[in-house]
């Protein structure tokens, strides 16, 4: 293949100006063409495409026959060093079940616009919701992506793949609808709870909104009597590969922050420290609820249900907890920063799923229009 010479005007200040420009054929049999960076001599990009053609020949001959599952693999275990522990395990559950064991079977080059656009549909038929669905999509365009740098996968193909337009807080807002308590239903079932440590957890969470992980997580270090307030800085969770349980870091930046206690609240935190501190070997690390050890999860949310069953009430989950906090300090006429501040949300997300939560704000909305047309 001959070398060719840049315009002058294109020259680089170092006075790179020869290039090579060769037709290929690639391991899909799709033929292209390759223009190369700048070279200070002819020599130069000669042996940089003679090395070119080289690796093309070589990499067809040892991965033409690759397939989606090796393609897979690797892209798992790049996110697994880009991610942290706990979203490393999500993203392996969803991704395992909804991509590697739809198309395991597939080599690489046999992925079309066609299959792809196959794969797409039945996850659409799936009775998952569309947020789920495009966190499934976004993981096939980075393993697409991963496929295009790596296998030189036609990025054609890569490109026609496209997450399902819907709003950004419509999953959370739709969750929000009916996964709370009022206050009365709260009070209602707090009636048909027996057990005294489960009482004071459910108490806890729906004064103060706390993510479960998050209560879990709590020992008397972060409970500050003198300032009623309590801090959140950590979380629990039991969604890891490589062990059962850990405390980490919180969700995000805006969940690190302190809340303040009300009264009540306050004092059955001391009665509950006071009885704690009579188990031998007592410290301010133990766990605020469970002492030596941590709640389970699993326990917490069949005790719950339990309670719930007895009451019969409405179900909600233990996120529900917190969205009830929300919608009570909205429903008292609380500042939704403020709101925003205690949950670790943004003002955005508060007021975008939380307010229409209570339909007697409307009413007073309307009240107060009645009120002034009438005078």
């Amino acid at each position: 293949m001959p070398v060719y010479m840049e315009k002058k005007e294109k020259w680089t200040k170092d006075g790179r100006r020869y290039y090579y420009k060769c037709q290929f054929t690639d391991r899909y049999g799709n033929r292209k063409q390759k223009k190369s960076k700048l070279f200070l001599k002819k020599d130069d990009a000669k042996t940089a495409e003679r090395r070119f053609l080289e690796s093309i020949t070589m990499i067809d001959e040892v991965n033409y026959d690759v397939s989606f599952e090796q393609v897979y693999c690797e892209w798992i275990e790049y996110k697994k060093q880009a991610i942290k522990s706990t979203t490393y395990y999500s993203t392996l559950k969803k991704a395992n079940k909804n991509i590697l064991e739809e198309l395991k079977g597939y080599k690489l080059k046999s992925i079309k616009e066609n299959v792809l656009m196959s794969w797409r549909q039945q996850l659409i038929e799936k009775n998952i919701s569309e947020g789920y669905q495009n966190t499934i999509i976004g993981y096939m365009q980075e393993i697409l992506a991963y496929a295009v740098d790596n296998y030189d996968f036609d990025k054609k193909i890569a490109n026609k793949l496209r997450k399902r337009k819907i709003e950004a807080v419509q999953r959370k807002k739709k969750d929000s609808e009916n996964n709370f308590w009022t206050y009365e239903e709260f009070q209602t079932f707090l009636k048909f709870v027996d057990d005294d440590l489960d009482k004071k957890m459910y108490i806890f969470l729906y004064y103060t909104g706390l993510r479960l992980g998050e209560m879990i997580a709590l020992n008397w270090h972060d409970i500050n009597f003198s300032k009623k307030t309590v801090s959140i800085n950590k979380t629990f969770t039991n969604k890891l590969v490589d062990r059962e349980w850990d405390i980490i870091s919180p969700k995000t930046s805006n969940s690190i922050r302190e809340i303040d206690l009300d009264d009540e609240l306050v004092s059955m935190l001391k009665e509950h420290k006071k009885a704690e501190e009579k188990i031998y070997g007592f410290n301010n690390d133990f766990f605020v609820f469970g002492n030596l050890t941590h709640i389970a999860p699993t326990t917490f949310t069949k005790h719950l249900n339990k309670f719930i069953k007895e009451a019969g009430i409405k179900k909600i989950t233990p996120h529900g907890f917190r969205h009830s906090h929300a919608s009570l300090l909205i429903h008292l006429g609380c500042d939704s920063r403020d709101v925003a501040d205690r949950l670790g949300d943004t003002v955005q997300v508060v007021e975008s799923t939380y307010y229409h939560l209570f339909p007697d704000k409307k009413s007073a909305t309307i009240s107060k229009l009645n009120q002034l047309k009438r005078q």
